[in-house]
């Protein structure tokens, strides 16, 4: 299915919601300190390099080192799953795609690149991103910066926490409303943040930390208190968003039923941004809750495709000119140690053919020797231009390199050992 790889090279290895959750659920969203843990134990793998990008949506691992461990490894850590899997080239292809927001849900969305920001981050304070995927990550995030300010896509408010507050207020006015945020992580301050512009009546917001709880709602001007309120606040508010990480539901349809009764019948919103799902909802709805959920919203990303096309394609664009700009970034980097090289061989040569010259020209004054050894020089650098402009043409083809390598293998020339090219 995955094919074989004869050397250790670059690959990406993902999993997306949209093919569902079973399995999946407890690698979204991780938080630093497993991120760590599941980047140890692909380093354990003997990966040389390694990032780990987890969110509500998408789990992707980009490594550099031997694949067909690292697929034995997830493949026995989520059975059941298919991954897609990049290779190469494709890797730079499809990471520069999510940067620029091609990949998410809300295209464009915003967050993807705080996302990338933080696994880049927590993957240099492992050791575990090297010269490699540093560079290549550092390019996504360039690119996703530059497709949000050279097109539509940076204009138009559609992050999923966007999303997700204009589409309750398209459903009913959010204005003088009493507004609950039940998790103050990354989602539920970016939900806070975008309320304030609704003029809502008052905002809660809600944490297993109490004190993360209180510094949000003191960002926005609301009321902070613990999660174990929950419950009984969603009988006071009239509209809840759910934007925690959590293992399985933590309402369930008799919560729900309880708390409508509680509530003399008057309907609740919900928004469950949870990644698995925080309401657990196996039959219908509560009479009197309307839940709106992550699969929702791929309706209103097909609708922002449609306003969007123009600033898509450009954007499609500028990810390509971006993949051709990393592959001579990735073949100029191969060249490198060839030139060299190269330069190596030619200067040994230079003073071999000057020891040799040096007793058949019998005494020579300081000032003569120096302006012989600086004609060689010059000789020598000249001779090589051409051949250095022809070995950096050779950076566009991959397989010129593979075949400079037999030659000079058969030269015997054992310290002129050549990087494997691109995907090998």
């Amino acid at each position: 299915m995955f094919g074989t790889v004869a050397e250790a090279g670059l690959f990406g290895i993902g999993f997306h919601r949209r093919e569902g959750l079973e399995g999946l659920a407890a690698w979204l969203g991780l938080p630093p300190e497993e991120v760590r843990e599941r980047l140890a134990a692909f380093r354990a793998l003997g990966m040389r390099e390694g990032v780990v990008l987890s969110t509500c949506e998408r789990l992707e691992i980009y490594g550099v080192g031997p694949l067909e461990e690292a697929v034995a490894f997830l493949r026995r850590a989520l059975p059941g799953r298919s991954p897609v899997l990049w290779v190469g080239r494709a890797v730079a292809a499809h990471l520069f795609r999510v940067a620029a927001g091609l990949d998410s849900t809300a295209v464009g969305e915003t967050e993807i690149l705080g996302q990338i920001r933080n696994a880049l981050a927590i993957a240099r304070e492992a050791g575990a991103a090297g010269p490699i995927l540093g560079p290549l990550l550092e390019r996504a995030l360039a690119l996703g910066r530059a497709v949000r300010a050279q097109t539509e896509l940076g204009r138009l408010p559609v992050s999923l926490a966007t999303l997700a507050v204009q589409e309750v207020h398209r459903r009913i006015s959010l204005e003088g409303k009493q507004i609950l945020v039940a998790g103050a992580g990354t989602m539920g301050t970016q939900i806070a943040h975008v309320l304030l512009r609704y003029r809502p009546a008052g905002i809660r917001v809600l944490s297993r930390t109490l004190g993360r709880a209180r510094a949000l709602a003191e960002q926005v001007g609301g009321e902070a208190g613990p999660l174990m309120n929950l419950t009984a606040d969603l009988i006071r508010v009239d509209v809840a968003f759910l934007a925690l990480a959590t293992p399985r539901p933590i309402l369930s349809a008799p919560d729900l039923q309880g708390i409508i009764a509680a509530r003399g019948g008057t309907p609740l919103w919900l928004v469950d941004l949870g990644a698995p799902p925080n309401v657990g909802l196996d039959g219908p709805l509560t009479p009197g809750v309307h839940c709106i959920r992550l699969e929702d919203l791929q309706s209103l990303n097909a609708r922002y495709r449609e306003r969007m096309a123009e600033a898509i394609a450009r954007a499609e664009e500028m990810v390509a000119e971006a993949v051709t700009e990393w592959e001579r970034w990735w073949r100029s980097r191969q060249v490198g140690p060839v030139i060299a090289q190269l330069q190596r061989r030619a200067d040994a040569l230079r003073r071999q053919e000057l020891e040799w010259l040096w007793p058949k020209l019998g005494e020579l004054t300081p000032t003569q020797r120096a302006r012989i050894e600086q004609f060689a020089h010059r000789l020598v650098q000249k001779l090589l231009h051409l051949q250095m402009v022809g070995l950096k043409g050779i950076a566009e083809d991959p397989y010129a390199l593979q075949r400079l390598r037999v030659l000079w293998e058969k030269e015997g020339d054992a310290g002129g050992a050549i990087p494997p090219a691109w995907g090998e």
